[in-house]
Parts: structure tokens; sequence; C-alpha cells
């Protein structure tokens, strides 16, 4: 984790242009990544934060804002030169920043895709039931054990659903060290 990263810093990102930290996320291992927790547990810190920034300059230093997200290992500090570039471009043109505030990031969407086999209505019924449910805001554990309440999770198929049920996150929301999922769909595959 690199400390020097902070709200406010600008930075070189995953994209080319010089960048403003907005927000850093600390991700945790949960129930949704079983199949790449390797030595981790559920609820253990990810090695690297997610950096949401926004772009102010592209790579020749003329106006370009935008914004990215992406792991700390893709960010670093400008360089001295790209500094005082960026210092004699803000006192020339104030209102750069002006308008880079009022720039609105987008929602940053995780998805999640079950595949399904549903062969009858009274499973589908039960799954779009479970979409109702997701949306006050569920754990992925929260999930599951609806699904076992609906008895549902018989429905989970390794190779070909006919139906797909999206859990979605939202910006990367955490509660607990647990992603929040506020909203699903199913779709017919």
């Amino acid at each position: 984790m690199n400390e020097c990263l902070k709200v406010g810093s600008w930075v070189n990102s995953y994209s080319k242009g010089i960048y403003r930290i907005e927000k850093l996320i600390d991700r945790y291992y949960d129930e949704s990544e079983k199949s790449i927790l390797g030595e981790n547990k559920i609820g253990d810190k990810y090695n690297d934060r997610i950096i949401v920034s926004k772009r102010l300059l592209n790579s020749k230093f003329k106006k370009s804002i935008a914004s990215e997200s992406c792991s700390e290992y893709f960010v670093s500090e400008l360089t001295s030169e790209q500094k005082k570039e960026l210092e004699v471009i803000l006192t020339k043109n104030p209102k750069l920043l002006i308008e880079l505030d009022k720039y609105e990031i987008s929602t940053e969407t995780l998805i999640y895709n079950y595949k399904l086999r549903i062969e009858n209505n009274s499973d589908l019924e039960k799954v779009k039931e479970l979409t109702n449910l997701v949306k006050d805001g569920k754990t992925f554990l929260e999930i599951e054990n609806e699904m076992q309440r609906l008895d549902i999770l018989k429905l989970k198929s390794l190779n070909f659903g006919n139906y797909i049920l999206q859990l979605f996150n939202f910006d990367n929301e955490f509660i607990n060290k647990r992603k929040i999922w506020r909203d699903a769909k199913l779709i017919e595959n």
C-alpha cells in the first residue's frame, strides 16, 4: 500500500494523463469471491486499494476531464517536471479546478452472474421474490441464505443455465468487510 496516495493528491493513473485522487477504497474478500480466495480468508483485506480519480489533463497537458478507477498498483506520483507543468497551467487557468470539482463521477457497477436452470413457474416466482429482497441491500451470504430458504440454491447450474441472475454492487460498497448487493435482475438466457 502506497502511503503517499491520499485524497487530493495529483497522480498518474492507469490511463494517461494527470489525475486527482477523489476516493480510496479498501476491499475485502467475501463469499462472492470463493474461487479466488487462495490463502486468504473471508474478511481479509486486499493488498491494494481501489483509487477513484478525476483526470484534469491528458498526457499533452490539454484539458481532458474524465474519471476512472483502478488498483493502486497502477497509480504513481507525478514527476517533478509534471508537478511544475501542472502548477503553471493551474496558475494561468484556475477555473480548471472549478470545472474538475463540478465533474460528477459516474457510478461504478460490479456485477455477479449466477447461472440458473429454471424449469417451472414456481421456481421462477421464487427467484423473482429473491430479486426484490436484494434491493434492500444484502451481503452475498445473506443472498445465499435466502436462496436456501426459498429452496432455489438447487437451481445453480455449472454449465448450461437458461437464466442468469445478476447481482449489482454500486461504488464498491462494503459494510463490515462484506460487499453489499443493492439490485438484482433475472435475464432469460
